[in-house]
């Protein structure tokens, strides 16, 4: 049986041609070929795995009081830090003498004993320090006041070598200031200094949103008259905690927590616990 011959078919080529796999014609260099990682970092490509970490456990909390719960366990769980507090104000000064924030790690009689006598005496709520903390944006505890009383006969007999302190400045909005104790060092490693240089550059952006939205809840509020301590109690019992609890974490004790919400549910008109969650709830 004769075969019979089909007619040649011409294939249409689209595109650059293709030769062994190498493409030609659209790139002007096809090979791929990323630079090598800088060598001598202080960080470590794992230590940028987990600033990535501690900026997704943040960037969608609701709002500025689960934002600061979440920095707080982030920077816990992603690098080690045991005690850490945030605190945000309408200036460094405000933020780091008011306290309003939230801090995690402490035990409470080591708060207790803050509080009661050595408040006063940390360098960190001095003038000089703040403007030298604005200025830096970052520094050790131990590097700016070594000889401090505060350092030697307050934080190292209980455990802290040195702290360090971090702020972020959100302009109108505010500032958020970052404090965390180092227990595993002398002083502030210089691998921490660099994670939080890092981290302060990329939290900018988040801290700002925060508390900009913050300020607007605020503001849209203001007939509340509270102050911003007094929004600090309200906030968190609205959230469930007990008095105990709050203040633990804003560094202030009972009695001054229950005076505080007191204010707080005479100027909401609230008669309970119950009742101003569900204002808060509601604004």
């Amino acid at each position: 049986m004769l075969c019979k011959t089909m007619p040649e078919r011409r294939v249409v080529r689209y595109g650059p041609k293709v030769e062994y796999g190498c493409v030609t014609g659209a790139l002007s260099n096809p090979s791929r070929n990323p630079r090598p990682l800088p060598q001598g970092e202080t960080l470590s490509a794992e230590d940028h795995r987990r600033l990535i970490g501690v900026l997704e456990s943040v960037d969608r909390a609701a709002d500025l009081p689960e934002f600061r719960e979440r920095l707080v366990r982030a920077l816990q769980s992603w690098f080690g830090f045991t005690g850490v507090a945030v605190l945000h104000g309408d200036t460094l000064a405000d933020a780091i003498r008011e306290g309003c924030g939230v801090q995690g790690g402490y035990t409470p009689e080591f708060l207790a004993e803050y509080a009661a006598r050595w408040a006063g005496a940390d360098p960190l709520r001095e003038t000089w320090a703040a403007e030298l903390i604005s200025g830096r944006g970052v520094v050790g505890l131990a590097e700016i006041a070594p000889d401090a009383p505060f350092l030697s006969e307050f934080l190292r007999p209980n455990g802290i070598n040195d702290k360090a302190a971090m702020v972020v400045d959100g302009g109108p909005a505010g500032v958020l200031f970052i404090g965390m104790a180092v227990v595993d060092a002398p002083r502030v490693p210089d691998r921490d200094l660099a994670v939080l240089h890092a981290l302060r550059r990329h939290l900018a952006p988040l801290v700002v949103d925060q508390l900009d939205r913050d300020r607007d809840r605020r503001a849209a509020l203001s007939n509340w008259q509270l102050t911003p301590r007094e929004w600090e109690v309200a906030d968190l019992a609205a959230q469930g905690l007990t008095n105990r609890q709050i203040a633990e974490r804003l560094f202030i004790g009972v009695d001054t927590v229950k005076k505080h919400l007191t204010r707080a549910l005479a100027a909401t008109s609230c008669a309970s616990r119950t009742q101003l969650a569900l204002r808060f709830a509601a604004a």
